[in-house]
């Protein structure tokens, strides 16, 4: 039974979390204004051809369903700019994502671990104390915000890693 209601309300929590998700994706602003700077370029003709395009023409549940649809098959549309698929842009990018996520977590580890190992052991030392604020401060600090700075030091004023992409 415990199984099952585990299962029954993860299902209910995927479930608000895509409604979530597509109530965001509406609230931002009115999608047309991405295709064109200004509603005053769209004639009635391209608006009503791009709002059948988009579904806009339809309900909010018809247009969640579409959506829900496209998303579980893996079309998660095209791009505005190039009109390339947005699967095939994350993908292009994916190896570099998993190198860097796999770089952060193994210098995390041996970082953390050894530094952990050692607070525990020298307990009511500055070690203790150091490695306390170490931890308070990697969940404290924005992780945007260090990386940013990051880039700044490393990049811009040490040039140490390149800034931009070649």
């Amino acid at each position: 039974r415990f199984i099952i209601r585990r299962f029954v309300f993860s299902i209910v929590s995927i479930v608000f979390a895509t409604m979530a998700v597509f109530c965001l994706s509406l609230l931002h602003f009115y999608p047309l204004l991405l295709y064109s700077p200004s509603l005053y370029c769209l004639t009635a003709e391209s608006e009503a051809a791009l709002r059948k395009k988009l579904a806009l023409d339809r309900s909010i549940p018809e247009q969640y369903e579409l959506w829900l649809g496209r998303t579980l098959k893996g079309d998660m549309g095209e791009t505005i700019l190039d009109r390339k698929p947005v699967a095939r842009v994350v993908l292009a990018r994916l190896p570099s994502t998993l190198h860097l996520g796999a770089a952060a977590f193994f210098l995390s580890f041996l970082i953390g671990i050894p530094l952990g190992v050692l607070s525990a052991v020298k307990r009511g030392t500055i070690w203790d104390y150091l490695g306390s604020f170490f931890a308070l401060l990697g969940q404290a600090v924005p992780q945007f915000w260090l990386g940013l700075v990051l880039i700044m030091l490393f990049a811009v004023k040490w040039q140490i890693f390149p800034a931009g992409l070649k």
